[in-house]
């Protein structure tokens, strides 16, 4: 755990000035990445899937990325088969139909299923975790079994101030796929406040 190992040896002004180094320096680019760390928080903490290494530990640059998916989540079932999340975060002050469509996008590639890379480096990363049993069965999922659209959901995840809620029924009622769909809107209304003060504490330092 580097985070711990800096701030053991080093103090928290430490842990903050390698923070800086790792998260995004942008306005925008920090808004696509709060939507995607509360899209994973949400996975994790309301629907109970493994979400894999935090953003913050392990991330390896400003721009981290799944590299193909927004967020990927995994749960077994009682056999100890997979059931994977898909999710499409999107974070905009004001979301409209244009950004329901991009994120609809997002969640029909590869057939509406995760990509294979994306699906590869989310089971690499739980190997050296304590849910690497969830990475095995990813592992067997994908290359004994096969990813099939009945062991995927769809998470569309939506942080803005205003509300798209007719963007979102729309999209949901025009869905024909076979994937299983739930939309999620986070409204806050500063929105971009709550940005800027979220990662100016993290990066803060101090006692």
């Amino acid at each position: 755990m580097s985070l711990v190992r800096i701030a053991e040896r080093l103090g928290k002004d430490a842990v903050a000035r390698f923070l800086s180094t790792k998260l995004p320096a942008t306005a925008i680019a920090r808004s696509g990445d709060m939507g995607e760390i509360l899209a994973t928080a949400y996975l994790h903490e309301e629907g109970g899937y493994v979400v894999g290494p935090s953003r913050l530990i392990q991330r390896d640059h400003q721009e981290w990325a799944m590299r193909g998916d927004d967020v990927l989540g995994a749960k077994l079932d009682p056999d100890g088969k997979p059931y994977i999340a898909k999710a499409e975060a999107k974070s905009r002050v004001k979301l409209d139909k244009r950004t329901v469509t991009e994120a609809r996008e997002g969640l029909a590639r590869n057939n509406e299923l995760p990509s294979p890379h994306s699906l590869a480096q989310f089971a690499e990363r739980l190997l050296s975790t304590a849910d690497s049993d969830v990475g095995d069965a990813v592992y067997d999922m994908q290359l004994l079994d096969g990813v099939r659209p009945d062991r995927v959901g769809h998470l569309m995840f939506l942080f803005t101030s205003s509300d798209p809620s007719k963007c979102v029924t729309a999209d949901l009622q025009g869905y024909s796929g076979r994937v299983p769909q739930l939309t999620i809107t986070l409204r806050v209304q500063g929105h971009q406040a709550f940005i800027k003060e979220a990662y100016e504490k993290v990066t803060a330092g101090g006692p």
